[in-house]
């Protein structure tokens, strides 16, 4: 009995000898985006680390961080920063960021006050559904209406989504609309 385990066991092995293809793999040039795509944002956090003593044919280093924006909900622009920050008069940030806000379609705008440079909107894409536990225990959605203030920063401006109470949001709605910002700034 012991000597049919054994020959099942190992038997397999012994008839069937194929060579472990992946031990030869070489890493191959990524993909070529055509000139007539636009080619897709990548991600830092997903970038593969490169193992120190391969030898590479291909660029491995990661992307600059700032050159491309995430993508949030409805595929609108995410922001990785909560202040956007911009080489231009105080004034004319106001006024390019109510054209981008009007032109991005991710909020409405409520009220416009130019002596304090600021819009009060209300972000229009629906969030995600919360979970059961959240439904259970009460933990409320962000409220979708904030303040987005430009202040002068030195020789240029500084662009930030605010709550009623004048702190700064980092939550997924404010981003999403500083990453609008962002893309139609820039």
């Amino acid at each position: 009995m012991f000597g049919l385990a054994l020959a099942l066991q190992f038997g397999c092995n012994v008839l069937v000898n194929r060579p472990i293809q992946y031990e030869d793999a070489r890493e191959s040039a990524p993909l070529e985006v055509p000139s007539d795509l636009m080619v897709p944002v990548a991600n830092p956090a997903l970038q593969i680390p490169a193992v120190a003593g391969a030898a590479g044919t291909t660029d491995t280093a990661p992307p600059a961080l700032g050159g491309g924006v995430a993508v949030a909900r409805g595929n609108l622009p995410r922001a990785t920063n909560s202040v956007l920050t911009l080489s231009d008069e105080p004034d004319s940030s106001w006024k390019r960021a109510g054209i981008a806000l009007e032109r991005g379609g991710c909020c409405t705008i409520l009220s416009k006050d130019a002596a304090r440079r600021t819009y009060g909107v209300q972000f229009n894409a629906a969030g995600p559904k919360p979970g059961f536990f959240k439904r259970m225990f009460g933990a409320s959605a962000p409220d979708p209406s904030m303040t987005v203030q430009v202040t002068a920063a030195g020789e240029g401006t500084e662009i930030s989504v605010l709550d009623s109470a004048g702190a700064v949001r980092t939550d997924d709605s404010a981003m999403t609309v500083l990453g609008v910002l962002e893309a139609r700034l820039r």
